[in-house]
């Protein structure tokens, strides 16, 4: 058998043209190579050279070999411009099946299971009348955070009874946090047990858990509610001593606590100097009740300092800094000032609620305007409002 010599031959990368295509034929390149002496492959095989397609990629190496050639003779070939280029990059592979580029797959979280066995743990134990037998059976996979909610929940009702208990089972079973403690101790004081709350206080063992401002101020808001405001002030000193920044709310806190007692405007202009002297902000909660101690001090014309102060300062008056200064102006019985105030309230888009007509009507009966009293009670009444109203007016 007649030995032949195939001779390697190494391609170069042609020069891409700006229309040209992006496929080599290898025949033509055979048939350039043979006018340089290089033997047609052709007359090698027993059958022509068929035609193929094959996507260009860039020579990287002078060793590299042109593409191996098929065996085989292949079936026609659409050799139309749609379907060339996608013949070019299937003749050795299978179709690439990849996704349609206009569907988009959104990714969904799954919810956890035991999310949701939470959320059914929890409304169950709010909606059960036996807290016992609820907290046995739902109570093991309940977090902290989600006995919260529950305690919130019996605190906002009223039900101390269920609150106390459910308290103490948080406290033995250790699912509790400072979060439990502030809410709990807040609780108290809205149901006058200040005693309860100081307990609880005294009873925190972990340190670093007790050193939380927020637990303190539900403790300082408990004594002030409950009318022990010295008491409030002597754990407020205390609180400093122990190395813990005083935050708004336990200048605010304080701050209404200085409207139930004697003297207590001064006693608030020395906590707001302080406040403003940590580089603590004033704020339109600070505001409102700093313009109630001034009205429950009979110092008019400083509550109307610090309210025009405050609108000065970019802050919306509500319902509360407007009846504070109404009851500023009632000390007096000053109702051109109230009248003013409250057209003004008005167009602010604000209504008026049965605080503040009631505020009104004792600046009426205070500055003698019996006729504006009676119909003023007049519309009280027929809102509903004016049960306890009707003693104000003297009976001439």
């Amino acid at each position: 058998m007649e030995k032949v010599r195939v001779h390697r031959f190494r391609l170069k990368s042609p020069k891409r043209e700006k229309n040209s295509s992006s496929s080599i034929n290898p025949s033509n390149l055979l048939r350039r190579n043979r006018k340089k002496g290089k033997m047609e492959l052709s007359s090698v095989f027993a059958h022509p050279f068929p035609t193929a397609h094959f996507s260009y990629s860039p020579i990287t190496s002078s060793l590299s070999r042109s593409p191996p050639l098929p065996t085989t003779t292949p079936k026609s070939v659409n050799n139309s411009p749609s379907t060339s280029s996608a013949a070019a990059s299937t003749i050795h592979s299978e179709p690439f099946k990849s996704r349609p580029r206009n569907v988009y797959y959104r990714s969904q979280r799954p919810i956890s299971i035991s999310h949701n066995a939470r959320q059914s743990a929890i409304l169950d134990m709010q909606n059960s009348e036996d807290l016992d037998s609820a907290l046995s059976r739902s109570g093991g996979i309940l977090r902290a955070q989600d006995l919260n909610i529950i305690l919130r929940h019996y605190g906002n009702l009223n039900r101390w009874q269920e609150l106390s208990q459910l308290f103490e089972w948080m406290q033995d079973n250790d699912r509790i946090n400072s979060s439990s403690y502030s809410s709990y101790i807040k609780f108290m004081g809205k149901g006058c047990n200040p005693a309860k709350a100081l307990e609880v206080f005294n009873g925190i063992k972990d340190e670093a858990m007790k050193n939380n401002v927020s637990i303190w101020n539900s403790v300082l808001g408990c004594l002030v509610r409950g009318g022990k405001f010295e008491s409030s002030i002597r754990l407020f000193y205390q609180m400093k001593q122990d190395g813990l920044i005083p935050d708004v709310f336990t200048y605010s806190t304080l701050l209404a606590g200085c409207a139930k007692v004697k003297n207590g405007y001064s006693k608030a202009i020395e906590l707001v100097q302080e406040m403003k002297s940590s580089g603590l902000q004033m704020d339109s909660v600070i505001y409102g009740t700093l313009i109630a101690v001034c009205a429950s001090s009979n110092e008019c014309d400083e509550a109307e300092n610090y309210f025009y102060q405050m609108k000065d300062e970019g802050y919306s008056p509500n319902l509360y800094h407007y009846s504070s200064l109404l009851n500023a102006y009632s000390v007096d019985g000053n109702f051109k000032k109230a009248d003013m105030l409250v057209q003004d309230m008005k167009s602010a888009g604000l209504v008026p609620n049965k605080v503040i007509l009631t505020t009104l009507l004792k600046v009426y009966v205070r500055g003698g305007l019996f006729e504006k009293s009676r119909e003023l009670l007049t519309e009280l009444e027929a809102l509903g409002y004016a049960e306890d109203e009707v003693r104000l007016i003297p009976y001439s």
